[in-house]
């Protein structure tokens, strides 16, 4: 988790250890992650509770008590005063008020230490003590079993603390060094360090003229790490240092094979093995497929710049010969390149043409900088540094685009440099930005006769007119791509598919499904069959086809990006989790989701954000969870001036929030600016932005009735028209709900029950508990208690199997209204849970770490922590030993 969850967590730790329950916690994460910054400001910031630390030494771990020296007095230890009876004494003694207890670098504290803290703990009963341990993840599998047992003891808590993400390093980097890094740098900085603070900052100061904002695949290597390379280097044979030296040229996980053919050593086992007893590399796999394996990239980069100029650029060119790979041969031969070298540049782009038609623009974009950096003549390498920055955001990666913000400013205006400029906008979702670029390159390439440039300007718009939910403009473009763009074109190709998506936004999903289908018969693996595949996924959902959705859009949303595109797989992963959010799999729609913001944070793609937290918006309203409902609403806010496929998802998820609260008038405020958009061209076409429900149940909640009626006839008449279930049904329930509020019992009946035929068959749990709940809602109001029972018993079911609290208790209280007996749910109502809940919550009350119910569930960690967190938050409770006794209860 990150460092703000994990301050929550502490918080509320710190809470029950104040109310008499001792807390044990440990803090692990990988070096450098800021754990002890995390717990010293938590502890910073609780000033009004006592607190106390010590810490493990490396250099001490055979002193006897030497980790808790700082905290007692442990100089007379040898004379036979017992370590654990002090300091349980002192626990006891300073627990009396509350109090919170630091021992950080338990990887090096010495056995004495240990025992005394596990003595101690066991025997704390209702002390206000929270007990706080560091460790360091790399060492966790090492430690001595007395340690092993201390943090796996019964009730104690594990908090896996991540790595600082990029935005955090950025921070960091500008507070502490002022060091302005782009989103790009710091990115590259995460990856290349894992995160590691101290290694970051020191790189950042022993290096103050590197051009961090750059794409740099050599970065420099800490100086002391590059001693310590050094020294290490010196002490092997010149033979094994060759092997080392090609090892480090080369990418990592290349085959051993690979390694030996380029030193051409004739004995190797020899040299293998002294490498490895150097430390400065290790040998994985098994016969025939070993490797020469660095311990990370800042190893391998030490060795790297060890190497003399001469003799990189002799192994560079090298390896170019041996390499069976196109691309990486033109990598090695530019890395032995001196000087500039045109021919070699044009190599290079045609490579990166190659790379293009397949779509796989992560490789054409190295490519064309490659390509650009070789090119001597200003005239030529200014297009060529164009297309790799387009090629950059193709693949994707628009923080990297950015980076180079100066120099396409600096460059003169040309259509294609509006065109980059066009593109980047629309990523960003700057909609009137975009078109405005977009313009201007359209304009530029037509007076200049440059066809290449206004296919893909037509090709662009085709994309706007899809972010601004524009069918027939979309239409209208993509047939002027394919009029200018060569036949089976990548850019062709591209308007094909959206232009599928666009004919399902204008009510002629048939057509757009027949166009897509004919496509992907046609299409290999790679983007291309990927966005195909996306947006048939997108035409499913809208036409009520969930369980097939779900397969096309899972497939469309890989993260293998060698051929596919970070922009099909974050809106694939957008449907998809409304796909599962519209099939009852919330979980799972919760983990699209995070995996999605994942890359689309990093990334930069602001475009999907909306649509991404919307479907977080709608699960964490349904369950009550406010914390998690404003957050996503954060992130899902969509400013003014952005594309519609950013404000409806924005503002359907404000009034999604709203209306879990019962806050009718926010729903309203929500969803009226809706009414302003054009919402012929796709908003109002059923299926695909189903908000026109809420906005008239909120109309009609508020006594608006005539209101409501009008705002809905139109779309139920093409609802009807379109034989859309789901849609019909939805305005069903408001048509019952008017019909109720008017005394038409048997006009609100009769809607209802239609509503609830048109879904059978339809995999869509969650709009079929709406209806139960509404028709049992209705009749219960209409004074037919007895009949109300069943829809509203019906609606609890579907509620409690998604584990939506809000309208369980809603349904619960429309039951007692009826005067049916409802069984008792206190805060411990374990049926409030999912089934994924429940195991976890079976094995961490039998006291499994977080570690052993990931291994036995087959779940990540972090996944582990994510439902103990909800857990603690439906049952009432803030840790494991009161989550313990509630299960204890429970059974009983």
């Amino acid at each position: 988790m990150d460092q703000q969850r994990a301050t929550a967590l502490l918080a509320r730790l710190l809470q029950s250890a104040e109310g008499g329950a001792p807390q044990l916690v440990v803090v692990q994460g990988p070096s450098g992650c800021g754990k002890s910054t995390t717990v010293r400001r938590f502890m910073e910031n609780n000033k009004h509770v006592a607190s106390f630390s010590s810490a493990g030494a490396r250099w001490e771990q055979d002193l006897p008590g030497s980790a808790l020296q700082e905290m007692l007095d442990t100089s007379n230890i040898a004379e036979g005063v017992s370590l654990p009876e002090r300091l349980m004494a002192f626990l006891k003694a300073v627990g009396k008020r509350p109090g919170i207890f630091l021992v950080e670098n338990l990887q090096w504290a010495d056995t004495h230490s240990l025992a005394a803290l596990l003595f101690a703990w066991r025997r704390l009963r209702g002390e206000r003590v929270l007990l706080i341990l560091t460790l360091r993840q790399e060492d966790a599998a090492f430690l001595p079993p007395g340690a092993e047992e201390l943090i796996r003891t019964p009730n104690s808590t594990t908090l896996e603390l991540d790595p600082p993400s990029p935005a955090a390093l950025k921070e960091i980097s500008n507070t502490r060094l002022g060091v302005e890094l782009s989103a790009a740098a710091a990115d590259q900085l995460a990856t290349y360090t894992g995160g590691n603070i101290h290694t970051v900052l020191n790189l950042i100061r022993e290096n103050p003229d590197e051009t961090w904002n750059h794409l740099n695949h050599r970065f420099p290597a800490p100086r002391a790490l590059s001693a310590e390379a050094a020294t290490r280097l010196s002490g092997v044979s010149d033979a094994a240092r060759s092997l080392i030296e090609a090892a480090a040229i080369l990418q990592p996980g290349v085959r051993l094979d690979a390694v030996v053919e380029l030193t051409k050593a004739d004995d190797p086992l020899p040299l293998v093995e002294k490498c490895v007893a150097s430390g400065l590399v290790s040998v994985a796999g098994s016969g025939g497929n070993l490797t020469l394996v660095f311990p990370g990239p800042l190893e391998q980069m030490a060795i790297y710049h060890l190497i003399p100029l001469s003799r990189r650029l002799a192994l560079h060119g090298a390896a170019a010969t041996l390499s069976d790979d196109e691309g990486e041969a033109l990598a090695h031969r530019a890395d032995a390149t001196l000087l500039s070298d045109p021919a070699l540049s044009h190599q290079l782009e045609l490579y990166a043409e190659k790379q293009s038609r397949k779509s796989a623009w992560a490789a054409a974009a190295v490519a064309l900088h490659r390509a650009a950096s070789l090119e001597p003549e200003p005239t030529q390498r200014e297009p060529l540094f164009l297309r790799a920055v387009d090629a950059t955001v193709a693949a994707g990666d628009l923080p990297s685009a950015l980076a180079f913000s100066d120099e396409l400013a600096s460059l003169p205006a040309s259509p294609e440099r509006d065109l980059l400029s066009g593109y980047i906008a629309i990523l960003q979702g700057r909609a009137n930005t975009a078109d405005r670029w977009l313009t201007s390159s359209w304009t530029g390439a037509k007076e200049s006769s440059l066809t290449r440039i206004m296919a893909t300007v037509a090709q662009r718009r085709v994309l706007h007119s899809l972010c601004k939910l524009d069918g027939r403009l979309l239409s209208s473009w993509a047939a002027k791509t394919r009029e200018l763009a060569p036949t089976g074109s990548t850019v062709a190709v591209e308007a094909s598919v959206i232009h599928g998506l666009g004919l399902g936004m204008l009510g002629q999903s048939r057509e757009g499904e027949e166009m897509l289908a004919n496509l992907l018969k046609t299409l290999p693996t790679g983007a291309q069959r990927q966005r195909a595949e996306m947006a048939m996924g997108w035409l499913h959902i809208a036409g009520d086809q969930i369980e097939l959705a779900r397969h096309e859009l899972a497939s469309s949303s890989s993260t293998d990006y060698s051929e596919g595109s970070h922009r099909i797989a974050l809106w694939a992963r957008g449907w998809l989790a409304r796909a599962e959010f519209s099939a009852g799999d919330w979980d799972q729609a919760l983990e699209t989701v995070r995996a999605g913001v994942l890359i689309q944070e990093r990334s930069g793609i602001e475009l999907v954000s909306p649509l991404l937290h919307h479907t977080a918006v709608l699960i964490h309203s349904m369950r009550g969870e406010r914390e998690e409902v404003e957050a996503h609403l954060a992130k899902a806010w969509a400013r003014t001036g952005s594309y519609e496929v950013m404000q409806v998802p924005y503002r359907m998820a404000r009034a999604a929030a709203a209306r879990a609260r019962a806050d009718y008038d926010e729903v309203l405020l929500a969803l009226e600016p809706m009414l302003t958009f054009d919402r012929t061209g796709g908003i109002d076409e059923p299926g695909f932005w189903p908000w026109q429900d809420t906005y008239a149940d909120a109309l009609v909640r508020k006594d608006r009735l005539e209101e409501a009626e009008a705002f809905l006839d139109p779309f139920e008449e093409v609802a009807r028209q379109r034989k859309h279930r789901s849609s019909v049904a939805r305005c069903l329930v408001v048509r019952g709900q008017i019909c109720g509020a008017r005394g038409d019992q048997n006009g609100a009946r009769a809607a209802f029950e239609e509503a609830l035929a048109l879904l059978q068959g339809l995999t869509l749990p969650v709009l079929r508990a709406h209806v139960e709940y509404a028709y049992g809602q209705s009749l219960r109001r209409s004074g037919k208690r007895a009949d109300a029972a069943g829809p509203l018993t019906r609606a609890l079911a579907g509620f409690t199997q998604l584990g939506a609290a809000i309208y369980i208790d809603r349904c619960n209280r429309e039951l007692q209204a009826t005067g049916i007996s409802v069984p008792r749910r206190d805060p411990a109502d374990w049926s409030s849970l999912t089934s994924q809940e429940k195991a976890v919550a079976d094995l961490v009350c039998a006291g499994a770490s977080n570690k052993k119910a990931a291994e036995e569930l087959f779940i990540g960690s972090k996944t582990v922590q994510y439902h103990l967190t909800r857990i603690y938050a439906k049952l009432g409770v803030s840790t494991r030993t009161e989550l313990a006794a509630r299960y204890r209860d429970n059974e009983r």
